[in-house]
């Protein structure tokens, strides 16, 4: 669904530790990968588990809480704007400040950028058993800040996919 670009510059947001970055690199080449999470222990978990893309230039890890002041500029210089943004089983775009994230990813899209928000923790061929938001929750949140957005439904995993209004 990602149609992931060799020379795609990718956010995901939340990601812990999680073999994610492995994958979402796996096809990069000039462009690069931005991992961002709230907690010190996971980002340097993933560091540890992913020395050979830092170490490549493809994946840079930032520490920080989406949204929070400063987190914009250090994403930005860590690799932004982006052309795919990715947030997993993040609750900040329906539990909290949904406002305050979706102005963030907005800023940090390049034009014609997309916003990835994936929810469940089975498979696309399991039964669709995982708690997720509804999707009217997410399309509201996502309306409000101007964006478009789908559904796609894969057995167990819900997946919104928004774009800015207009194409910004």
């Amino acid at each position: 669904m990602l149609d992931i670009r060799a020379s795609d510059r990718i956010l995901e947001i939340g990601a812990g530790s999680s073999p994610s970055a492995a994958y979402l690199a796996a096809g990069l080449r000039t462009g690069t990968l931005v991992v961002v999470d709230r907690s010190a222990t996971a980002i340097a978990r993933s560091a540890k588990k992913h020395a050979a893309l830092l170490d490549s230039g493809r994946l840079h890890l930032v520490h920080a809480d989406v949204p929070s002041p400063g987190a914009t500029a250090l994403l930005r210089a860590a690799g932004g704007p982006f052309d795919r943004i990715l947030a997993c089983n993040v609750n900040l775009f329906w539990t909290r400040d949904a406002d305050g994230g979706l102005a963030m990813v907005r800023e940090l899209l390049a034009p014609g950028g997309i916003l990835y928000l994936v929810y469940g923790y089975g498979g696309p061929d399991d039964p669709p058993e995982s708690p997720k938001p509804a999707p009217d929750k997410l399309f509201g949140h996502l309306s409000a800040a101007g964006f478009d957005q789908r559904v796609v439904h894969a057995g167990d995993l819900l997946c919104v996919i928004a774009t800015p209004r207009g194409g910004e």
